[in-house]
């Protein structure tokens, strides 16, 4: 039930900002009418990694709000909002948002932390905030093992790796020279992995077969573990303070409710209940 609440916030976020909205109509469908506003606010509650999707694509998503009022105008014209059914699911919907809005004003809003409290926790766990152990490499990555050892051979002939990777390499690496970046283990192929680790920095490996093609890898680089600055742990840290007093407001609000309104389970009737399996044509569907 809380996760359902927690994904109807949307449905509240954005109402009440106190913007000027732009009244001008966008479209008319029947009677009913499309404005600006109504659009805008739409595409401002669409989830950040979509709405730049929607933003190349504004006219098909006017049409697909325009084909939603046309759905609606039909469904209140054959009287479906009188519907027992669509009742029943509105009525749920609505407390649903309502439980939202409400652990978002009782929780929520009130998970500020301050940076001492940050700190603290920082210094009592800084023996054990460390970086993990990092390598860098760059590869040079061909389809058949034949190229790979031609390629070798014109390394070992005191060719630029990073200007063979450029002309050889079918990996995305290739437009920077090879360079994977740094990564820490669990980040790549095993196999892969295991033979950066077998390099010394500067050393090209021999040719090393992975699902992907035959590659060839130079280690570049490599970052003993670290102890984390305050800046580097910080967002880690407040987040899990977060998560915790989210918990303990959670608890103590719903401890307060049950103190005001009281609870009371009727264990016999509770235990009588028999929940039976479905019919199995209904299991089938």
């Amino acid at each position: 039930m809380i996760a359902a609440a927690v994904l109807c916030a949307v449905a509240v976020a954005g109402c009440g900002d106190g913007k000027v909205r732009d009244k001008r109509v966008l479209a008319k469908v029947s009677s009913r009418t499309i404005t600006v506003a109504d659009f805008d606010s739409r595409i401002e509650n669409i989830p950040v990694n979509y709405r730049n999707i929607v933003k190349q694509n504004k006219k098909r998503y006017l049409n697909e709000v325009i084909l939603e009022t046309l759905f609606y105008e039909d469904a209140i014209r054959k009287g479906l909002d009188k519907d027992k059914e669509v009742k029943d699911i509105l009525t749920e919907a609505k407390k649903k948002i309502m439980i939202s809005k409400l652990i978002k004003i009782e929780v929520d809003d009130k998970l500020a932390i301050p940076e001492s409290d940050v700190m603290k926790l920082y210094e009592e766990r800084k023996s054990t905030l460390k970086t993990p152990e990092l390598w860098r490499a760059s590869h040079i990555l061909v389809a058949d093992e034949a190229q790979a050892k031609s390629v070798l051979d014109e390394l070992s002939n005191g060719a630029n790796f990073e200007d063979l990777a450029k002309k050889y390499s079918i990996d995305a690496t290739a437009a920077r020279g090879g360079d994977i970046g740094y990564f820490r283990p669990g980040q790549l192929v095993p196999e892969f992995e295991k033979a950066c680790m077998n390099l010394e920095i500067g050393q090209t490996g021999e040719i090393l077969k992975t699902q992907f093609g035959y590659h060839i890898i130079k280690l570049t680089g490599k970052r003993d573990p670290a102890m984390q600055s305050f800046a580097e742990a910080k967002g880690a840290l407040e987040s899990e303070l977060k998560k915790k007093k989210r918990g303990e407001l959670f608890d103590e609000m719903v401890l307060r409710l049950k103190d005001r309104y009281g609870v009371n389970i009727e264990e016999d009737v509770f235990e009588s209940i028999d929940i039976k399996d479905k019919p199995k044509e209904e299991a089938v569907r």
